[in-house]
Order: structure tokens, then C-alpha cells, then sequence
């Protein structure tokens, strides 16, 4: 007698579904977290070097921070849309001028429906806190940047833009925002910024903490957009859902 060919496994086969509603089948948190846990380990082997107690590897990884958070804030963003599309009209009503590139739904065509997040999200800029808190307020009407927390930011990417574009060597513009009530401001040009195991540490525990802060407030927001809108949102879509936080 034949052996009957096993049930598929309905619990897997939902969360299969559900997971293609995110950027790169990956809910945004987790991935964020996955990719914080290579940096942490990558400024945990790191050492100083012996002639001018810089950490190249740490300064690596804080440029990375600031990479991978940034591209966090756009996919759950794209994640929100795609699996609640109906939050858009608060978003068109807000941004009149939003559009998004036909040449992309030609592209996806009869996936449009599950990716039209995906595609809103590549025509925006999330790379500061006025950006992050403008799109997710038209979106949601949230602001996941407090007052303080917004000024922290500028305060990271103003460290992050430094390396970046100057090599870490303290341009007139960075001494005279950051050592304006110094006795001993830093000397443009020829000091430079330092960081080390430290520095990383302090700035990943913010940047973190805000990505828990956006996963959670935008999926709370959606489940209160959810109900007072009275959407039916279907098994997959619900398992989505409770991935984002």
C-alpha cells in the first residue's frame, strides 16, 4: 500500500505568506537587530591603533549603524503599506504630490498589490529625524522622534557625515556646533573625532532603542487604524502584523 503524502504544515505556509509582505522576506526589526549584532561583533574584536588611539573598525561600524537604521525606517514603512494599503489615503490626502514610478508597476505588475509599499518607499528620503517623523506622521499620524531624540540624531549623523565626507577630521562648521561652550574647542582640520568601543556602544543603544520605538508605535497605529476603520484584514495579513514589532 502507498505511503499517503504528509499534510503540509498550515502554520509554516502562513508565515511564508506573511513574510512576503516585507522588504526582502525579512520582518524590519529582526533584520535590523541581525545586521546590530554583525557590527557588534566586528567593534568587539577591534583594537586601537598603537599611534593614535583611533579605532578604525568602530568608526566602520558607526557609519554602519546609521546605514542599516535608515534603510530599517524605509522598510517598515514599506512593510505598513503593504500590508494595509487603506493607510494610504491618509498619506495621498497629506502629500497630494505623491507618485510612484510606472515603470516599476510595469515591473512587478500582478504583485502591485503586496509590493506597492515597496515601491512609495524607494521615491522618499529617510535620512533624517524631520523626514522620519514628516512620512510616518502623513502615514499614521505618528512622530516616532521626540524633541530631544530628534536633536540626538542630528547630533549621530552629524558624527556619521564627519567620517564620511571629512574622514573624521573636524571641519569649521562641526568645532563651532559641537565645542561653541568649550574652553578648548576642537581645532578644525587638525583635530579629529574619536571614536572607539565607547562611543559605538553609547550611540547603538539609542539607535536601537529608536528602531523598537518606530516598530512598535507604527504597529500599534496600524492596529488602531485597523479598527476605527473597521478593515477586515485577512490571516496572512494579521500574521504580518504582529511581526512588525
Amino acid at each position: 500500500m502507498p505511503k499517503s503524502k504528509p499534510k503540509p504544515d498550515n502554520n509554516i505556509q502562513l508565515v511564508r505568506n506573511a513574510l512576503e509582505y516585507f522588504i526582502g522576506g525579512v520582518p524590519p526589526l529582526g533584520y535590523f537587530e541581525l545586521e546590530i549584532s554583525h557590527l557588534d561583533a566586528l567593534v568587539k574584536s577591534s583594537k586601537k591603533d598603537k599611534f593614535s588611539s583611533l579605532n578604525t573598525m568602530a568608526e566602520i561600524a558607526l557609519i554602519g549603524l546609521s546605514a542599516y537604521f535608515e534603510a530599517f525606517c524605509k522598510a517598515q514603512f514599506a512593510a505598513l503599506v503593504n500590508i494595509c494599503p487603506q493607510i494610504l489615503e491618509n498619506f495621498v490626502e497629506r502629500r497630494q504630490n505623491a507618485t510612484v514610478s510606472l515603470r516599476h508597476v510595469l515591473t512587478i505588475q500582478v504583485q502591485a498589490k503586496g509590493k506597492l509599499g515597496s515601491m512609495i518607499s524607494e521615491e522618499h528620503d529617510f535620512g533624517s529625524a524631520k523626514e522620519i517623523n514628516g512620512l510616518y506622521q502623513d502615514l499614521l499620524r505618528i512622530t516616532p522622534f521626540s524633541v530631544k531624540e530628534a536633536k540626538d540624531y542630528v547630533r549621530f549623523l552629524s558624527d556619521r557625515n564627519l567620517l564620511v565626507h571629512h574622514g573624521g577630521i573636524y571641519t569649521f562648521r562641526y568645532s563651532s556646533q559641537r565645542f561653541v561652550r568649550q574652553g578648548a574647542p576642537g581645532l578644525a582640520h587638525w583635530d579629529s573625532l574619536v571614536v572607539g568601543k565607547k562611543e559605538y556602544s553609547l550611540w547603538r543603544v539609542f539607535i536601537l532603542g529608536m528602531a523598537k520605538k518606530i516598530a512598535e508605535t507604527s504597529r500599534r497605529a496600524l492596529e488602531g487604524f485597523e479598527a476605527r476603520e473597521n478593515i477586515k484584514l485577512n490571516r496572512e495579513q494579521k500574521k504580518a502584523v504582529s511581526m512588525l514589532g
